[in-house]
Formats: structure tokens, sequence, C-alpha cells
């Protein structure tokens, strides 16, 4: 599972819109927390928390569902 944000519009961003979100953190390799967001629609492509394009690799997930489920996973960028 990827992402390919750019620009042609196949897998530009992360496509959650089978699941209602209800919060959405992503991690970088070292655990670091890159992004997160509350009620996410699909509004990440590949940005740090502050809007920086981050580089290429493996990045993982926790992800707050549907009245409390938990999904944890990995999302690769590829540019």
């Amino acid at each position: 599972q990827g992402i390919s944000p750019n620009g042609d519009n196949k897998n530009d961003f992360f496509d959650l819109s089978s699941f209602d979100v209800q919060s959405l953190e992503i991690f970088n390799r070292y655990g670091t927390k890159v992004y997160s967001r509350a009620n996410y629609t699909n509004e990440w492509f590949g940005q740090s928390k502050d809007g920086d394009e981050l580089p290429v690799g493996t990045y993982y997930y926790v992800m707050k569902y549907q009245g409390g489920k938990v999904k944890t996973s990995w999302v690769y960028i590829n540019r």
C-alpha cells in the first residue's frame, strides 16, 4: 500500500474513504510523529505537519475509526 503524490491523480493521497476516520497519526521510521489529523478526509499526500514534502520511504500510521477501533499499519511514499 502506498501513495505517489506526483500530480497524476493516481494514488496522490492516502485514501481512507472506506473508514469513518476519527484521527490519523503518521510516524517516520524513527517513531517521530510527522503528521496528525482529526476527522481525516483524505488530506494526506505525503506532507509533514508543517506542510513540507516528506522523503520517499515507509511510514507507519495509527488510525482511530468507527467508534473507537484502532488500526496500525504502514504506507509507502514513492515520488
